[in-house]
C-alpha cells in the first residue's frame, strides 16, 4: 500500500492532520509525531500529566516518552502536541520569557529540552486547548492563542483520501459497542447454551468439537467470521465462535489467525495439540507444563506462538484483517451473554495492541477485569500495557518505508 503523501505549510495545517495520523479525536493527551527525514514515520499518544505535579514527575514522564520515540529506527525530529480541555484565556502565566501563557506549558518546556537532550529537532511545539491553539515556541502568538477555526478550515481536509475525511471519533468512541436488539441477544444466548450443553467436557479444547454431527473447526470459524456482514451476523455463527473462543487455546489460536494468516492459525493449532496431549497424559495444568519445560525444551512452533503473542517480532500482522476482526468481535461482545464476554474483549484488547493502539487496549481489558478480575489474559495484558510495552513490529520500518505521509503510529 503506498503512503498517502500530505504536505502541511502552516502550523494549523498540520493540526489538522495529526488526528488522522492516531485515529481519533485526541483528549487529554500529548501526542508525539515522529518525523523521519521531511516524512512523518508514527504518532505516539500518551496521557497528559497533571499540569501541577511535581517537576520530578514531569521530567521522569517526559524521559519515558522521548525513550520510546527512540526506539523507532530512524526519527531524527519530533513535533509534540498537547490536547487540553483547559483554556488559553485561563492558563497559569510562567517567567518563561514568553508574553503569552499556553496550558501545560512547564510540562512542554520539560518535554521539548528532554528531546533536545536526546538529539531530537523539535520542529515546533504545539497545544490544542478547549479555545484555542498555540505554538510554545512563537514569541509572536497572541494573548489567548489563535482560533480553532484555523484547523477546522484547513485545506489539507481536501488532500485526505475520500475515506480519510470526515470527522474521526474520540479515544473512548473506538471502543463503543454496536447496539443490539434483545432478541437478538437471546437468540445468540440460546444457541450458545446449546453448544455448551452438547460438548461432552467441560472444557471445549479438542482440536475438531464433535457437537451432534457438526465439526467445529476454529481454522475454518475464523476464516468464515472475516466474511461476515458485521451489522446483522448469523445469530448461530456468533454462538458458535463464542463457544469456540471459551477454551485458551482455542482463544489464542482464533486470535493469532485473525491478526497474522491462517498460516499462524496452523502453527498455533499444532502447539494447542502438544500441550492438550501432554495435559491429558499428566493431568497437569498447561501453565504448570509450559513452566516445568523451560525455553530450551520448548517445541519450535510454540516459541513461534509466544513470540507473536509477546510482540517479540518484526513480523507485522495484518492490519486489513485485525480491522475486520475488531468489528467483528465488537458485536460478538455485544450480543454475548456477560459470563461468555471475557475471551473476545481479551482479543479486542490484543488486536488493538497489536495496531499500537494501547489506549484503546487499556479500555477493552478494564472492562474484561470488571466482569472477572483473576482472568489469566486479562491479568496479563493488564501488566503489558502498564508497563508500557508495545509490539516490536509497532517500531519496525516497513520495507517500502521511505518515510511514511499519513499512517498510525503507537498510541
Amino acid at each position: 500500500m503506498q503512503p498517502t503523501i500530505v504536505k502541511t505549510s502552516e502550523a494549523y495545517d498540520f493540526l489538522a492532520l495529526v488526528p488522522q495520523l492516531v485515529g481519533f479525536q485526541p483528549e487529554q493527551s500529548m501526542v508525539l509525531v515522529a518525523f523521519r527525514g521531511n516524512r512523518t514515520c508514527g504518532a505516539l499518544r500518551f496521557n497528559l500529566p497533571e499540569p501541577d505535579a511535581a517537576g520530578k514527575v514531569h521530567k521522569r514522564i517526559a524521559t519515558t516518552l522521548i525513550g520510546t520515540l527512540c526506539k523507532i529506527p530512524g526519527v531524527d525530529a519530533v513535533v509534540p502536541v498537547a490536547y487540553t480541555s483547559e483554556s488559553f484565556a485561563t492558563a497559569p502565566g510562567l517567567p518563561s520569557g514568553i508574553p503569552h501563557a499556553i496550558p501545560h506549558e512547564r510540562f512542554m518546556g520539560c518535554l521539548v529540552k528532554r528531546a533536545e537532550l536526546s538529539g531530537f529537532l523539535v520542529r515546533d511545539a504545539l497545544c490544542v486547548g478547549a479555545d484555542a491553539w498555540g505554538s510554545y515556541l512563537d514569541a509572536e502568538c497572541p494573548p489567548g492563542g489563535r482560533p480553532l477555526t484555523e484547523i477546522a478550515a484547513s485545506t489539507v481536509h481536501e488532500s485526505l483520501p475520500v475515506l480519510g475525511r470526515g470527522s474521526l471519533g474520540t479515544l473512548a468512541s473506538g471502543t463503543e459497542l454496536p447496539r443490539v436488539a434483545p432478541a437478538r441477544r437471546e437468540r445468540v444466548a440460546r444457541a450458545y447454551r446449546r453448544y455448551c450443553a452438547l460438548q461432552p467436557s467441560a472444557d471445549p479444547q479438542a482440536e475438531l468439537l464433535p457437537v451432534v454431527g457438526e465439526v467445529l473447526d476454529p481454522l475454518e470459524i475464523t476464516e468464515e467470521a472475516l466474511t461476515w456482514n458485521v451489522t446483522a451476523p448469523d445469530t448461530d455463527a456468533i454462538a458458535q465462535l463464542l463457544f469456540v473462543l471459551q477454551a485458551p487455546g482455542n482463544r489464542d489460536q482464533v486470535m493469532l489467525q485473525f491478526a497474522f494468516g491462517r498460516a499462524a492459525g496452523e502453527t498455533a493449532r499444532v502447539v494447542n495439540q502438544y500441550y492438550w496431549a501432554l495435559q491429558a497424559v499428566t493431568g497437569r495444568t498447561i501453565d504448570d507444563l509450559v513452566e516445568e519445560e523451560g525455553e530450551e525444551r520448548r517445541p519450535a512452533e510454540a516459541v513461534i506462538v509466544g513470540d507473536l503473542m509477546l510482540g517479540l517480532t518484526d513480523t507485522r500482522p495484518d492490519p486489513e484483517r485485525i480491522e475486520r476482526a475488531i468489528a467483528l468481535l465488537k458485536t460478538v461482545v455485544a450480543s454475548a451473554p456477560k459470563a461468555a464476554r471475557l475471551a473476545p474483549l481479551c482479543m479486542l484488547s490484543w488486536l488493538s495492541w497489536a495496531l499500537g493502539r494501547g489506549s484503546v487496549a487499556g479500555i477493552f481489558v478494564e472492562q474484561a477485569l470488571a466482569i472477572d478480575p483473576d482472568y489469566g489474559m486479562a491479568e496479563l495484558l493488564y501488566r503489558m500495557l502498564c508497563a508500557g510495552l508495545l509490539p516490536d513490529w509497532a517500531y519496525a520500518v516497513p520495507f517500502d518505508d521511505r518515510g511514511a505521509g499519513r499512517g498510525s503510529g503507537p498510541t
